[in-house]
C-alpha cells in the first residue's frame, strides 16, 4: 500500500534541501585514475569540500507517454451512495453493496477517504491537498514515493486523460512487487484551486483482472463539485 510519510507539500520543502555531504572516499579505477567517492553516490577527480549536490526534483521531468482518451467516463447508476471531501471539492458516488468505506487512518494517516471492497481484498484512499499540485506531478510523486517505501520499481503500466463526469481527470496505472506480491495500483488525479487530490486504488495483479470493471467503476464515481459563484 502507500504509506506516506509526510503530507506532499513537506516531503517537496524537504526535497528543496540540497544534501551536502563533506566526507570523501579517495579509490584508484582500474584504469589507474584517482577520485574521490561522496557518501551521496557521487565522484569527482578532483576533491571538493562539499559531495556535488544531487537534483531531488529530476523525477519530475520524466516525460509520460500520455493518451487522450475521447470517450466520456461517468459513474454507474448503481452508485447510490454519496461522501463528499471536507473542503466540498469532489464527492464519491459508489455502491455500498459492493464497497465499505473503513477509517482511513488504519491504510494511510494522511487519507481523508478510504474504502474496501466487502467480497474482496481491494482497497482505495483518497488523499487530499490544500495546495494545487499539477496532476500529472501528483502521479510522479505517487511512483516516487512507492519506489521509496517498497525499495523497488514502480512500472508504469498505461498514463491517459480522460473525461469523467464532464471534469479533466488524470489516470495512472502503476505495477510493482513488495513482499514477494505483484501489485497494480489504479488511479485518479485531479488539482483545482481547491487543491490536489489522489484517489488510489490497489489490489494483487491476480484480483486485478478478476475485478477491473469494479474498480473502474468507484474510480469513476469522483465528481468534482461545482464551485460556487
Amino acid at each position: 500500500m502507500i504509506k506516506t510519510k509526510q503530507s506532499l507539500l513537506f516531503m517537496l520543502a524537504l526535497l528543496l534541501c540540497g544534501t551536502s555531504v563533506k566526507s570523501q572516499t579517495r579509490a584508484v579505477t582500474e584504469l589507474g585514475d584517482t577520485i574521490y567517492v561522496y557518501n551521496n553516490g557521487t565522484w569527482s577527480f578532483e576533491i571538493q569540500e562539499e559531495a556535488p549536490v544531487v537534483n531531488e526534483f529530476d523525477f519530475l521531468n520524466q516525460i509520460l507517454d500520455i493518451d487522450t482518451i475521447q470517450k466520456p467516463y461517468s459513474y454507474p447508476a448503481n452508485a447510490k451512495k454519496q461522501v463528499k471531501s471536507e473542503r466540498n471539492q469532489f464527492a464519491v458516488k459508489y455502491n455500498d453493496k459492493i464497497w465499505k468505506r473503513i477509517p482511513p487512518a488504519t491504510l494511510n494517516e494522511e487519507a481523508e477517504i478510504a474504502f474496501q471492497a466487502k467480497h474482496t481484498d481491494i482497497w482505495c484512499v483518497i488523499i487530499t491537498e490544500v495546495t494545487p499540485i499539477d496532476a500529472d506531478k501528483l502521479f510522479k510523486i505517487a511512483k516516487k514515493m512507492m519506489e521509496e517505501n517498497t525499495g523497488g520499481i514502480a512500472k508504469i503500466k498505461k498514463t491517459e486523460v480522460r473525461t469523467v463526469n464532464e471534469n479533466q481527470i488524470f489516470y495512472g496505472k502503476l505495477e510493482t512487487d513488495f513482499s514477494g506480491i505483484n501489485f497494480i495500483f489504479n488511479s485518479y488525479y485531479f488539482s483545482n484551486e481547491k487543491g490536489s487530490v489522489q484517489f488510489v486504488t490497489w489490489t494483487s495483479s491476480t484480483l486485478h483482472e478478476l475485478n477491473k470493471d469494479l474498480i473502474q467503476d468507484l474510480l469513476n464515481g469522483f465528481v468534482v463539485l461545482d464551485q460556487p459563484s
